[in-house]
């Protein structure tokens, strides 16, 4: 998903045509946990898919336990590091060959938030491509800091993203039920007005329902376009600050060469402590959050600690493939290297197959689908993507939307690297 990882530079451990295979399997199984999470994105009203369902039962009840402990959050936190540490190597490799960057940077960052904003305003509104190409452009700015700076300064972000779940966390006291007799034969604009843009209401939810199952495209677009300002502007008051906390972090993985040679117990150490704190801490809050009914500052606290057990285990994941793939024996190297290696394309792909499942334009399976059976189908679908991308990249060197986006940042002019 983010073009800096495709870059090529010289190392030890990389495969044919510069790349480092790490970073490619990583990515690819990045974006398997990101699908997983996003199949209730697609496929669930709004409020059944930020919330954890207590009222669950059997086999849902058992998704929803997996999906929250073992992919929620985890793998986005992983992409984001990853996607730091592509801006530090690209830099890198830009200012050896031509003593500057920025320009460079700056456009494919301009043409990646074009890419977002098309797929936020066609196809789904969970679209994060544009949000990352904000980041991306101030860290334009931030990767001229020292590795140190950088390294305090995204841990302060991560306090900031947790001090704002926090807070975000305690509007829940704010909350007062309104009692009336739903409208349910409103749609659209309409509806969202009558609902107070209340993405929780009775009258929202059902006219979300119908837009998006049954369409007309308005009503479906006002739908995605209302939920995509919303979720922007969350995103720069709170999770934003995760997001630039670990894409620092990630830059301040670069420049000790995380991958590189001599740097396995490193990998090892992550891979130990991340998994030993993280993976416990994870069990325990999901356990705590589908079974108990919390008043809004514990639920709150617990939306914080999350925040930082989330990211604890995303770099348990990164040393346990690292070391993984250091020593040959990563499982399903090669699917999950060539997803890696076309990931703005798989992602893209993602939602085309999965809304083609769930939307008024495919098999209208929208809010049809159980927990249990959109985890299934989140793994139905990556099994189709890494499938075409295997056979994508028996015949080309790169993904086609790659290609566009590489076309386009060098100005249509010939690719000065390998």
């Amino acid at each position: 998903m983010d073009a800096p990882l495709t870059s090529p530079i010289t190392s030890p451990l990389n495969k044919p045509h510069g790349r480092i295979e790490s970073i490619d399997v990583l990515r690819g199984l990045a974006l398997f946990g990101i699908v997983v999470v996003n199949a209730w994105y697609f496929a669930l009203p709004l409020e059944m898919a930020t919330g954890l369902n207590a009222q669950a039962r059997d086999f849902d009840r058992f998704a929803i336990f997996v999906v929250s402990a073992f992919f929620q959050f985890k793998f986005i936190s992983i992409f984001s590091i990853l996607f730091g540490f592509g801006i530090a190597m690209q830099r890198s490799r830009l200012i050896t060959q031509t003593g500057r960057s920025a320009g460079f940077l700056a456009r494919r960052m301009i043409i990646l938030g074009i890419f977002g904003l098309l797929h936020a305003f066609l196809l789904w509104y969970g679209d994060i491509l544009f949000q990352y190409a904000i980041v991306g452009l101030l860290m334009i700015l931030l990767i001229q800091l020292s590795a140190k700076v950088r390294l305090v300064l995204g841990l302060a972000c991560l306090v900031i993203s947790m001090a704002a779940a926090f807070g975000f966390g305690l509007l829940d006291m704010m909350q007062v039920p309104e009692v009336r007799d739903p409208d349910l034969t409103l749609r659209g604009f309409a509806a969202m007005q009558a609902a107070g843009f209340n993405p929780a209401d009775p009258v929202w939810m059902n006219a979300e329902t119908v837009a998006f199952r049954d369409g007309p495209f308005l009503d479906a677009f006002q739908f995605r376009s209302s939920i995509w300002m919303f979720g922007t502007v969350i995103f720069f008051l709170s999770y934003g600050w995760h997001v630039l906390g670990l894409v620092l972090v990630g830059s301040w993985f670069h420049d000790v060469g995380l991958f590189g040679p001599g740097r396995r117990r490193l990998l090892g150490n992550l891979a130990i402590w991340g998994v030993a704190i993280g993976l416990p801490v994870e069990i325990l809050l999901t356990i705590g959050q589908l079974s108990g009914d919390f008043v809004p500052w514990v639920k709150a606290a617990m939306d914080a600690v999350h925040d930082l057990s989330a990211t604890i285990l995303a770099l348990g994941i990164i040393g346990l493939v690292g070391r993984a793939c250091d020593a040959g024996r990563m499982p399903l190297a090669s699917g999950l290297s060539s997803v890696g290696r076309m990931s703005l394309s798989a992602y893209i792909l993602e939602s085309i197959l999965f809304l083609s499942l769930v939307s008024f334009w495919g098999l209208r399976q929208f809010a049809a689908m159980g927990y249990l059976g959109l985890f299934v189908a989140s793994i139905a679908v990556y099994g189709i993507v890494a499938t075409a991308c295997l056979l994508w990249l028996r015949r080309f060197r790169m993904g086609p939307l790659e290609w566009i986006w590489r076309t386009a940042t060098y100005l249509g002019r010939p690719a000065t690297d390998p």
